[in-house]
C-alpha cells in the first residue's frame, strides 16, 4: 500500500469498500424496497405474534387467571421466569440449525406453528404445574426466531440500514404489547357461560398465530436472489453484493470465527447493554398492567387499556431513533441519550406517590423500552464480519442478553410498590448508558487507527487477523 496517499484517498478507498455511490440509485432503492415489502411486513407481523404470545400472560392474570388456576404472586413471577429456561439455550444453536437449511422457510414455519399451538393450549391450563409446562415449551419453540431473522435480515441490507429494520420489528413488539392490552379490556366484558374471561385472551391469539404461519410457509424466499427478476435487478444486486464483499464474505462455516466472536470486546459490551436494556423491556412490558393497577390504584379494565398508548408512543420513538441512527450512522448515543428519559421515568416511580405523575413516568420510560434494545441488536450486527462470526455474535447478544428475561421477573415480586425491581432496571439503564459511551468511544478510536494504517501503510495494530471487521478498511458503526 503507497504511503503516499492522501487523506481525501483515503475516505474514498474505506467508503468505496464499505458503501460507495451506487452505479444507479433510482434503481438500487427500487431493489431495497421491494425488499422491504417482501420481508419486513411479514417479519414485523411474525414478531408481533412472537410477543403477544410470550408476553399475554400479564394480561391473563390482571384478567383472573391467578384467581382460577391458584397461583400466587411469587408463583406467577416463577412462571414468567421458567420461559426463559428453555428460550435461552436454544437462541445461539437455532441461528446455526437454521443456516444449515437450504430453505429456512421450513425451519421457521415449523418453529413458529409449533409456539402458536403451545399459546392456544394455554387456555386448557388449570394449575401451577400445567402453566410451567407450557411456558417452558413455548420458550423452547420461540428462542431462536429473533435471532434468526436478524440473520436474515444481514443478508439483504447494508449494516447501515439495519437500523430501521429492526425498529420495524420492535414496532411490531409495541403494537403487540397495545394488542394485548386492548384485547384484555375486550375479553373483561366476555360472559360467555363456557370459558373463563382470561381464556379468550389465548384461544383468539393462538388462532391467529396458527393462520400467520401460513403466510410465512409461502412468503419467505429462499435467498435473496429469489426475488430478482429483471435484468436490471441482477446488475443492481450483483453491486451491492460486491460493495457488500467485506461484510457479507462468502465463506463457509469456520470454528476461528466462531471464537473470535466470543472474545471480541463489541460482543462484551454488547452483551452487557443487551442485558441492561432487556431487563427494562421485559420488566415493564410483563408487569406494567400489574403497575398499574395495585401500585397505582387503577381498576382491572382502566390497567388494561391505560397501557394502550404507552406502548404505542414507545414504538414511535423507536422508529425515530432508529431512523436517526441510520442516517447519522451513530448507535451508542442514541442509546445512551433515550435512556437519560428512561432513568428519569424510574427516578420518578421510585421517589413520588402520586398516580398521576407515576403515569407520566411511564412515557418517560417509553424512551427506553425498546429502543436501547433495538439499536443495540442492529449495532452488533452492522459492526460484526465476517457472515458466521455475525451470526454467531447475533446469537451470544440474544443469548447472554436475554438471561433477563428470567431475572427481570425475580425483582418484580413485591407489589404494589415494586421498589426492587424499578430499583434495579434504574441501575441496569445506568450500566447500559455507560457501556454504550464506552463502546461508541472505543470503536471511534478503531475507525481513527484504521484510517491512519491506510495512509502509512504500516500495520501496528498487534492483531492476530486481519480479515473482516479486523481489516484496516472495515469502518464502524458507532
Amino acid at each position: 500500500m503507497s504511503s503516499h496517499m492522501s487523506k481525501n484517498d483515503v475516505e474514498i478507498q474505506v467508503e468505496s469498500i464499505q458503501t460507495p455511490v451506487p452505479q444507479d440509485l433510482a434503481a438500487e432503492k427500487r431493489l431495497v424496497h421491494k425488499f422491504d415489502w417482501r420481508l419486513m411486513p411479514m417479519f414485523a407481523t411474525m414478531y408481533f405474534f412472537s410477543s403477544l404470545d410470550r408476553s399475554n400472560i400479564g394480561n391473563a392474570k390482571v384478567a383472573g387467571m391467578d384467581i382460577d388456576c391458584g397461583i400466587t404472586d411469587a408463583q406467577f413471577s416463577t412462571i414468567v421466569s421458567v420461559l426463559y429456561a428453555t428460550y435461552i439455550p436454544v437462541m445461539l444453536p437455532g441461528v446455526w440449525l437454521m443456516k444449515q437449511c437450504k430453505r429456512p422457510r421450513y425451519y421457521l414455519a415449523g418453529m413458529m406453528l409449533c409456539w402458536s399451538l403451545c399459546s392456544l393450549f394455554t387456555l386448557f391450563a388449570n394449575s401451577y404445574s400445567s402453566l410451567l409446562a407450557l411456558r417452558l415449551l413455548l420458550g423452547l419453540f420461540e428462542g431462536s426466531y429473533f435471532s434468526c431473522i436478524a440473520v436474515i435480515t444481514t443478508d439483504y441490507y447494508f449494516p447501515h440500514e439495519l437500523g430501521r429494520r429492526t425498529a420495524y420489528f420492535f414496532a411490531s413488539s409495541s403494537l403487540a404489547s397495545a394488542f394485548g392490552g386492548l384485547i384484555g379490556t375486550g375479553i373483561t366484558k366476555i360472559n360467555s357461560g363456557r370459558l373463563a374471561s382470561w381464556k379468550y385472551i389465548f384461544l383468539i391469539e393462538g388462532i391467529l398465530s396458527c393462520v400467520a404461519v401460513v403466510w410465512l410457509f409461502f412468503g419467505l424466499p429462499d435467498n435473496p436472489t429469489k426475488l430478482i427478476k429483471t435484468e436490471e435487478e441482477r446488475e443492481v444486486f450483483e453491486d451491492r453484493e460486491r460493495r457488500r464483499a467485506f461484510y457479507v464474505d462468502q465463506g463457509g462455516f469456520d470454528i476461528k470465527e466462531v471464537r473470535s466472536a466470543f472474545t471480541d470486546p463489541k460482543t462484551i459490551f454488547s452483551v452487557i447493554i443487551q442485558f441492561t436494556q432487556d431487563i427494562c423491556l421485559y420488566g415493564f412490558s410483563t408487569f406494567l398492567p400489574s403497575i398499574l393497577k395495585s401500585g397505582m390504584g387503577f381498576s382491572s379494565l382502566e390497567a388494561q387499556y391505560l397501557g394502550v398508548p404507552v406502548y404505542l408512543l414507545a414504538g414511535l420513538i423507536f422508529l425515530a431513533a432508529a431512523e436517526i441512527s441510520d442516517k447519522k450512522r451513530m448507535r451508542g448515543p442514541i442509546i445512551a441519550f433515550t435512556n437519560i428519559f428512561g432513568i428519569t421515568g424510574y427516578i420518578l416511580l421510585l421517589a413520588v406517590d402520586n398516580s398521576s405523575v407515576k403515569y407520566f413516568a411511564c412515557y418517560l420510560i417509553c424512551f427506553s423500552i425498546y429502543t436501547g434494545t433495538g439499536i443495540n441488536e442492529s449495532w452488533i450486527s452492522s459492526n460484526t464480519s465476517p457472515r458466521y462470526k455475525r451470526y454467531t455474535a447475533i446469537g451470544i447478544n440474544q443469548t447472554l442478553g436475554n438471561v433477563s428475561g428470567a431475572i427481570s421477573p425475580q425483582v418484580y415480586r413485591a407489589p404494589p410498590n415494586y421498589t426492587l425491581g424499578h430499583a434495579f432496571t434504574l441501575g441496569c439503564l445506568v450500566v447500559s448508558t455507560l457501556c454504550s459511551l464506552t463502546c461508541s468511544w472505543m470503536l471511534h478510536k478503531r475507525n481513527v487507527h484504521n484510517k491512519r494504517v491506510l495512509e502509512t501503510g504500516i500495520d501496528d495494530r498487534k492483531l492476530k487477523r486481519t480479515v473482516g471487521d479486523d481489516a484496516p478498511e472495515f469502518k464502524f458503526i458507532i
